[in-house]
């Protein structure tokens, strides 16, 4: 099993995108790839995976193997927005449907 990617960038889940990315930037300026390449690339996967808030709710969706329902997500990634996103809720319910009764 791979380790958490928050782990990996020694960030909180609740972090938001700027303070995800300013962190990965300061982790690669400390592992370039050309000195420590494995340590490089498991920054770089852990980035891929939270870079973004669609990315994080995939994660959070599939690989962190939690069973949380769309509606929680929704509710909680809307409490980490500056803004609002309308199409936010259309993408997530087509990444995940609710199952059909």
């Amino acid at each position: 099993m791979s380790q958490d990617p928050y782990t990996i960038l020694g960030i909180d889940p609740q972090a938001d995108d700027a303070t995800i990315r300013q962190r990965y930037l300061q982790l690669v300026r400390e592992f370039p790839p050309e000195h420590a390449p494995e340590k490089f690339a498991a920054i770089r996967a852990a980035y891929e995976q939270v870079q973004s808030l669609e990315s994080r709710v995939s994660y959070r969706l599939f690989a962190q193997g939690k069973n949380d329902s769309v509606e929680q997500l929704i509710e909680d990634v809307l409490c980490q927005m500056p803004r609002t996103r309308p199409q936010l809720r259309l993408w997530m319910q087509t990444v995940a449907p609710k199952p059909s009764s």
